[in-house]
């Protein structure tokens, strides 16, 4: 009876998962399809956190030992079981299709003609004071960096919303369901820092001897901002690797950020908040009332 105990807490919590080694399982599997996952052979205290639990539901048998996931959603999930015997873990990663879904086939962009690049490129990222919203237009789901002085937040849109204090090492995780914000171990996050995708994937991937090769003109990106949306003309650069991959960067020339990634024909990645004014925190721990205060 604790082993199901502590099984049903874990998957309550939905706390990040610390980066250790781990034994990772992948499944493919179509919706409505139903499979069973046994992580450890052996253990007495089990736990599990959930990711993209809009993608499956589950339910923990046989005392918690395995775990029953059904197919829900397309999209993909993640679970991570750990052993508190020992502070091992297993990870399943699973891919729900739609069995009768019609691939799309779509053909690689065709590079038009190359321009000479006259501007001067110069990566300049944020490094405080910036809320910026990412939107991957194949999933749907929205990252979310924050940074407001020593404070910073991460949300990915599939359950995992974090906050920190990068001085004091305080760290919360939300919790929707119970208590709002909750205290999680001090220090154990990974500063955003000044640099993340997609703001700085021009600036890490392509070589920058000759952008002319690359420039192919401007292209207007409209992004939101702290009053009202705004319009940003891109740099747009066409960039065709040795691998025979094609990526196209739209690029704000007043920092060198990337605001837009595409990679071949497949959806982009597009930024669609960019608030680099950030001045004025308005959500977080420091704005709770009580301890179930579940306001976000």
């Amino acid at each position: 009876m604790k082993k199901i105990l502590i099984a049903f807490m874990f998957l309550c919590l939905g706390g990040l998962v610390m980066a250790q080694e781990a034994n990772e399982t992948e499944f493919k599997i179509s919706l409505g399809d139903t499979i069973t996952w046994q992580p450890f052979a052996d253990c007495n205290i089990l736990g599990y956190n959930i990711h993209g639990p809009k993608v499956i539901s589950y339910k923990p048998v046989h005392f918690g030992e395995k775990i029953e996931i059904v197919a829900k959603k397309v999209g993909k999930s993640s679970i991570v079981a750990t052993c508190q015997d020992n502070g091992t873990e297993a990870v399943a990663t699973i891919f729900v299709t739609d069995p009768n879904e019609v691939p799309v086939i779509t053909e690689k962009p065709v590079k038009p003609a190359t321009m000479t690049f006259s501007g001067t490129y110069k990566f300049v990222p944020p490094t405080d004071n910036y809320f910026v919203t990412i939107n991957d237009m194949g999933s749907g789901f929205n990252e979310t960096y924050m940074k407001h002085g020593d404070d910073e937040a991460y949300n990915d849109g599939q359950g995992i919303d974090r906050f920190w204090n990068v001085k004091t090492g305080k760290n919360w995780y939300y919790r929707p369901d119970a208590q709002g914000w909750t205290d999680d171990v001090d220090w154990e996050f990974e500063p955003i820092g000044t640099s993340f995708p997609i703001l700085n994937s021009f600036a890490n991937e392509v070589n920058k001897d000759n952008l002319s090769n690359y420039y192919v003109g401007t292209e207007t990106i409209m992004v939101g901002g702290s009053d009202k949306p705004f319009d940003i003309e891109c740099w747009k650069f066409f960039v065709d690797f040795e691998d025979g991959t094609v990526i196209q960067y739209w690029v704000d020339p007043a920092n060198g950020c990337t605001l837009k990634r595409q990679i071949n024909a497949d959806p982009a990645k597009v930024v669609t908040v960019y608030d680099l004014k950030y001045t004025r925190l308005y959500f977080g721990p420091g704005f709770k009332k009580g301890l179930h205060d579940t306001r976000r």
